[in-house]
């Protein structure tokens, strides 16, 4: 008889990479897999259904797209989450329908699912894992981020965070499997919770995506400039933008600066109107591509950017997708020291390197040091894909989640 896993999570997948990975391992290797989430959009959910394996069983729990939801049941769903929100600034309700889209349906469904392994993504599943294991099922939870420390004061507004803490401490403490990005993100929640040291499983990627790529080059057409790569789902404030821009005006080499994903009101022309002109520097905007299309985008670049902050102590804490996917794709890193990306440079010592947080002149001599050098920079494109084939990939990560979920489900 098949061994049976549920992984609850609240967002497309195609935005969520990690629970992509996972189910496709897990089914690759005999599992049932089924997976509870949120259907928001058409066009996404097609993207989704395309990364999965065929018999990965995706259930839209709950549904507000326009094209297959109907109007009140989408009315109702926002209105709630958005009262819920208010109801914890105005009032300091510690509720879970703040966290997403009918709370209760994801819960009810979550309930009704027989496994024999819950993994739980994301704050509202951390919840209903915590329901779960108090009922005796069997429960693992993926910490991505640490939710409750993941985002700034202004965004906490509408946040149940004494909720979430909670929540956090009782899986930490009793859950049967959690792992989460890197070491020190695991030894900052095992010291929050006093409880052992979650698991690390580094947000990698199959090296098998490189047959994926396209060798096209639709994001540049300028080879003689330099061009460094950024992307995120959202260009905006407070991902360290502002500082690249700054650190630009102080170098006179000529640069391309690409940067990936939604902009955020007119954040473009905030970008555009820093840029000091004689320069030579040029800023190009590019949307968000489907997963299966960024290797290719990217590895048209010669560096990657992975400019996190400091704060909020998630973002210092963790290891992003995004320093990583450079790796994959054969480009070397510039990467803020936060206490995450640490961990990679000192594995990754010839691929990446780091520069001090907020420090214009810190980057500004990584930079040029690069730039000045492109023998050397040709060298550390092929370090970056030798060490993401040795060590940062799938391939290496996966095989450790598959043997914890093997081990745990033998008992």
């Amino acid at each position: 008889m098949s061994r049976r896993i549920c992984i609850l999570t609240q967002s497309h997948l195609c935005r969520n990479p990690r629970v992509v990975k996972e189910a496709n391992l897990l089914a690759d290797n005999g599992f049932d897999v089924s997976i509870l989430t949120t259907f928001t959009y058409a066009g996404l959910l097609a993207e989704d259904r395309q990364l999965l394996h065929p018999s990965v069983k995706l259930n839209g729990v709950v549904d507000v797209m326009p094209e297959t939801s109907q109007k009140a049941y989408r009315l109702y769903a926002r209105l709630q989450r958005r009262l819920a929100g208010e109801a914890v600034a105005r009032l300091g309700w510690q509720n879970p329908y703040a966290l997403g889209y009918d709370y209760g349906r994801n819960l009810r469904a979550a309930l009704k699912t027989q496994a024999d392994l819950y993994l739980c993504h994301q704050e509202a599943s951390t919840i209903i894992g915590t329901v779960l294991l108090r009922k005796g099922r069997r429960v693992g939870f993926d910490f991505e981020d640490w939710y409750s420390h993941d985002l700034l004061p202004e965004a906490n507004r509408t946040r149940p965070l004494r909720l979430l803490e909670n929540a956090e401490r009782f899986a930490l403490r009793n859950a049967h499997l959690c792992y989460t990005t890197s070491h020190a993100m695991a030894e900052a929640m095992a010291e929050f919770a006093q409880a052992p040291k979650p698991q690390v499983l580094l947000n990698v990627f199959p090296l098998a995506e490189r047959e994926w790529m396209d060798g096209r080059f639709l994001d540049r057409n300028d080879f003689r400039t330099p061009s460094l790569h950024w992307y995120s789902q959202t260009i905006g404030p407070g991902r360290g933008l502002e500082f690249i821009v700054e650190c630009l005006n102080m170098i006179d080499v000529p640069v391309q600066l690409h940067l990936r994903g939604n902009i955020f009101g007119g954040y473009d022309q905030t970008l555009l109107g820093m840029l000091k002109p004689g320069k030579g520097h040029v800023i190009h905007f590019h949307g968000l591509v489907p997963h299966r299309e960024l290797l290719s985008r990217i590895a048209e670049h010669d560096i990657g950017l992975a400019t996190e902050e400091y704060n909020p102590p998630s973002r210092n804490l963790t290891i992003t997708n995004k320093i990583l996917q450079y790796l994959l794709a054969g480009i070397p890193v510039l990467a803020s020291d936060t206490a995450g990306q640490k961990e990679v440079a000192a594995q990754a010592r010839d691929a990446v390197d780091l520069f001090k947080g907020k420090d214009h002149g810190s980057f500004v001599a990584v930079l040029l040091d690069w730039l000045k050098q492109p023998e050397k920079l040709k060298a550390r494109r092929e370090t970056a894909l030798s060490l993401a084939k040795e060590k940062f990939c799938w391939e290496v990560e996966g095989a450790r989640l598959l043997g914890w979920v093997e081990q745990l489900l033998m008992h």
